[in-house]
């Protein structure tokens, strides 16, 4: 008997409490055009930084880098010798093994080996082939672009067009060579007047 009385009191408590939860939707007699929305927090760690994309020199050659005016970059860009991209995530890197980059664009997701790389500014980084999938993706993003590397928080890049520029330089080549004739245009400008 005391068992009976015990799970009634049970099955009551449960009624109870999906009652709470059905009561949340109003109530105007048209049940069948009752819809509940789901409504997501938004959470600060999702919003799009600070910033905007410029072109750069690293260690002599042309880059893209994302960051606020005026200050170190938080992400950049730059070619590697095979026609490829080098994604840099700027800043300290973690302490013990190296997680993996993931690049999320809309609902595509890839998760991308590290190395870090040393240098005035301490960085990880990730390399693209040049027929990666990725760099399509990339260049044609309308979405924010998220780098998230361990557990820190992501860092929600823009879409921007100078992207699929700069992959576009990337891939023909010519970035490297821009940089080179810049640097050799600006040597004549520097040189010491010939004495007379």
């Amino acid at each position: 008997m005391t068992r009976n009385a015990l799970f009634t009191a049970l099955l009551l408590l449960a009624a109870c409490a999906r009652s709470e939860d059905a009561s949340l939707a109003p109530s105007d007699g048209n049940q069948a055009a009752q819809t509940v929305e789901t409504v997501r927090p938004e959470r600060d760690d999702e919003e799009v930084a600070l910033g905007e994309w410029r072109d750069s020199l690293q260690e002599d050659q042309r880059a893209l880098e994302f960051g606020p005016a005026g200050a170190p970059p938080l992400f950049s860009l730059r070619c590697d010798a095979r026609g490829g991209i080098l994604l840099q995530r700027h800043g300290q890197a973690p302490a013990g093994d190296l997680p993996v980059m993931l690049v999320s664009v809309g609902s595509e997701t890839r998760r991308l080996a590290i190395t870090s790389a040393g240098g005035a500014i301490p960085m990880l980084r990730a390399a693209l082939n040049a027929t990666d999938q990725l760099l399509t993706i990339l260049t044609r993003a309308t979405s924010p672009i998220a780098i998230r590397i361990g557990d820190a928080p992501p860092l929600i890049l823009p879409p921007s067009p100078l992207i699929g520029t700069y992959i576009g330089r990337c891939a023909s080549g010519t970035a490297g060579r821009e940089a080179e004739a810049e640097g050799n245009a600006a040597a004549p400008a520097n040189a010491a007047a010939p004495a007379e």
